[in-house]
């Protein structure tokens, strides 16, 4: 009985040393993390972006280390297995700021959102069995821009004669797209003759360009695939429908062709009048010459 006693006593003893140590090593790790870098700011969607992660307050002799850890959400995917990172001792003697520096690199969710998405750290003093469950936690921005645009289309002429049909390609978006292709898929409003896709380049923002097919359209919605190269050079496929009024596009004569045909009506009139006045006057001249030969 004596000696389970004493047993228990010693047991209490180690415990308390033991959280009494870990007290210890917390209290002189006076942790602060903070992001101080983001290559690239903003970040393109299907792109990587480096994160420099610093962690304060592991300077002093007295820290045994820390251990640090990165989940980085929807919106972002770790390059390497990584995420982890643990630090031995204090950095007292490691650099001149006596900070704790922590990079990662990242892959960019090519459907993240356009704006500030969330990545959330881990970090907790010495070298705990139960981390991250014991660790502190905390959540920073990471600026994403939207990488995908808009576009205006618009029937811009259809000639009946040549049976060509031109699309204005209108780029609404914030970024500028390259390699843009238009494709006409088969369908009852259009009948395409030839070929039914277009590469017309590249398209800055709030810039257009047109496209020309050859066939033949009905009154209704015609449907275009709309294929581009965003900042990251991902390739992207859009859907879009244009509306085709065969009533905007009737061939009427040009003003300028009524002129010139009214002129030569007008030259022909002239002409018809001024020909009848010089017969009847070269006739009156031939019958005054005829009186008065008659009177000689």
């Amino acid at each position: 009985m004596k000696k389970d006693f004493i047993l228990a006593i010693f047991a209490f003893f180690i415990i308390l040393g033991g959280f009494s140590l870990t007290h210890a090593d917390t209290s002189s790790c006076n942790l602060q993390v903070s992001l101080v870098n983001q290559d690239p700011y903003p970040a393109v969607q299907g792109d990587t972006v480096k994160l420099l992660f610093q962690v304060s307050g592991v300077q002093s002799s007295n820290c045994n280390g820390a251990m640090f850890e990165l989940n980085p959400g929807y919106a972002f995917s770790l390059t390497e297995n990584n995420s982890v990172q643990t630090l031995s001792g204090s950095t007292f003697t490691q650099n001149s700021n006596n900070n704790w520096v922590i990079p990662y690199t990242l892959n960019v969710n090519p459907n993240a959102p356009d704006g500030d998405s969330q990545v959330q750290v881990f970090y907790s003093a010495g070298n705990a069995l139960n981390f991250p469950a014991s660790a502190l936690s905390q959540t920073f921005n990471v600026t994403v821009q939207n990488s995908r645009t808009s576009f205006e289309i618009f029937v811009s002429n259809y000639d009946t004669k040549t049976k060509t049909i031109t699309f204005q390609i209108l780029n609404t978006g914030k970024v500028d797209v390259k390699a843009v292709a238009i494709q006409i898929p088969e369908q009852k409003t259009l009948q395409v003759k030839g070929a039914n896709t277009n590469i017309v380049g590249d398209i800055d923002s709030n810039s257009y360009t047109t496209a020309d097919f050859l066939g033949t359209p009905s009154n209704g919605n015609i449907t275009l695939q709309v294929s581009y190269s965003d900042l990251s050079g991902i390739r992207r496929t859009i859907e879009q429908n244009v509306t085709y009024d065969s009533v905007y596009f009737t061939n009427v004569p040009s003003q300028s062709g009524s002129s010139g045909t009214t002129i030569i009506i007008v030259l022909i009139i002239i002409a018809v009048i001024g020909y009848f006045f010089y017969r009847n006057r070269k006739k009156k001249k031939r019958l005054l010459a005829e009186r008065r030969n008659r009177i000689k």
